[in-house]
């Protein structure tokens, strides 16, 4: 059940992550990363935030490759 609960969750973050808007909204500093993607992670960041966080294309980038 956890690993259903866990793969919907990464679905949800891949579709916010595709439909982001181009438009950088939130930058992200380099030192918070991952803090914030542990954050992101444990599911403590609403889907609308993630959103915005993820137009930091930097981020957006290592968070990809880190994780997705």
């Amino acid at each position: 059940m956890a690993q259903v609960v866990r793969e919907n969750h990464i679905r949800t973050i891949k579709t916010l992550a595709e439909n982001r808007s181009e438009n950088m909204t939130r930058k992200v500093d380099k030192d918070e990363y991952q803090d914030l993607a542990d954050c992101i992670r444990m599911e403590q960041v609403s889907a609308p935030e993630i959103a915005e966080i993820f137009t930091d294309k930097a981020f957006y980038k290592w968070y990809k490759k880190k994780y997705l």
